[in-house]
């Protein structure tokens, strides 16, 4: 039976990252994809700090515009302004995104295959044993990547946990009248303890827009009156509304990201942005630093879980500070009620809030900025 170095569970950008890696430095990589095709369904509205792109070797020609620019609301409709050159935030064609990271894992030398729905993982001392259903035959690795999203039972059945706490996600995209500028909307209605949002993109010469919806509960109920709201607002008949497509969005890691022969990344290992649940980055992040790991562990043939304990001692290392501050945040914010928000906004309109986000705000980076907020005397009031 053939022996593989690495099976990566999960086509989306942590896995793709790792079997890209790990294949550029010719290691045996096959990934299992348990859709038919790689990049769709679409479950992520697809935007991530400009910087990532050379960082971490991502498809530029996926990219269908760049935001500098926010507009954020509150439950009474008063809004805030915020735009600053530091932050570039690229919306992509998230499934045309995941395909290009897929080709550059083929042309390194990974193979992928689709529909390959995985039954049954085990770890015994050799191998990584692993079943795929409807498969009669057992694939065997030395290693395995486990990357298959905001999907928690092969974690919780190898005891690495789940993560404390889950959001819930409804979003969709659609052609959509032109909108300047990001927005960002607040309420305890609307969506407790989240926000909803509208990110406007265009194709060539065509408007669209993607309109997602994070919360505590009944996402899909919350976002179709929100969507109701938009479409009234920008006349766009009810008629044309589409049906979201429905998530859980893990907020803050899992118990344990390693184990004898298997390293977890992304959203199976809870690594989001614990402020917008943003997942592309701190995946993609988290699969350069899996392929980094266990090349040097499959060159030593040392792959035990001792050995790839660096794997989180990495990510901590990167990650750890920006997700303590970022639950420490979200924690304090996701319990204003509305008045407070409402507070909110009139202070960033009349109290240097603005400028101070200015100067802190990165996309893919968060803790400055919360942190700046946190200190804030009239913010902490």
């Amino acid at each position: 039976m053939l022996v593989r170095d690495v099976i990566v569970v999960g086509a989306g950008p942590a896995g793709l990252v790792a079997a890209r890696d790990l294949a550029r430095r010719g290691h045996d990589v096959s990934v299992l994809e348990e859709h038919p095709t790689v990049g769709s369904p679409v479950h992520c509205t697809g935007i991530l700090g400009f910087e990532a792109f050379d960082e971490l070797e991502l498809p530029r020609d996926t990219i269908c515009g760049i935001n500098q620019s926010a507009r954020f609301f509150s439950a009474r409709g008063n809004t805030v302004f915020v735009e600053s050159p530091r932050v570039q935030a690229a919306v992509v064609e998230r499934g045309a995104f995941d395909r290009a990271l897929a080709d550059q894992a083929i042309s390194a030398g990974a193979e992928i295959e689709t529909g390959a729905r995985l039954e049954h993982l085990a770890v015994d001392g050799a191998a990584v044993r692993a079943r795929v259903v409807g498969r009669d035959r057992e694939l065997r690795a030395r290693a395995c990547v486990l990357a298959c999203g905001a999907n928690y039972r092969f974690t919780r059945a190898l005891g690495f946990g789940v993560p404390r706490v889950f959001l819930q996600s409804a979003q969709v995209e659609m052609p959509f009248p032109f909108v300047e500028h990001l927005q960002v909307h607040f309420g305890r209605e609307r969506a407790p303890g989240g926000f909803a949002w509208l990110v406007p993109f265009q194709r060539g010469d065509d408007s669209f827009a993607k309109i997602g919806l994070s919360c505590e509960s009944r996402a899909g109920e919350r976002f179709r009156a929100f969507l109701a709201d938009m479409a009234r607002q920008h006349d766009v008949s009810p008629a044309k509304l589409p049906e979201p497509r429905l998530k859980i969005l893990p907020i803050g890691p899992i118990h344990r990201t390693f184990g004898s022969r298997i390293v977890v990344v992304g959203d199976a290992a809870g690594l989001v942005k614990p402020t917008t649940g943003g997942g592309i980055y701190y995946g993609a992040l988290s699969g350069q630093l899996a392929a980094d790991v266990l090349d040097g562990a499959l060159r030593r043939d040392a792959l035990g879980a001792d050995d790839l304990r660096a794997y989180e001692s990495r990510w901590r290392s990167r990650l750890g500070p920006e997700i303590r501050a970022g639950l420490a945040f979200r924690k304090i914010v996701s319990r204003l009620h509305d008045p407070a928000i409402e507070a909110l906004v009139e202070l960033a309109r009349v109290d240097g809030l603005v400028p101070l986000l200015k100067q802190t705000a990165d996309f893919n980076w968060h803790r400055t900025a919360a942190l700046t907020l946190l200190r804030h005397q009239p913010f902490r009031r």
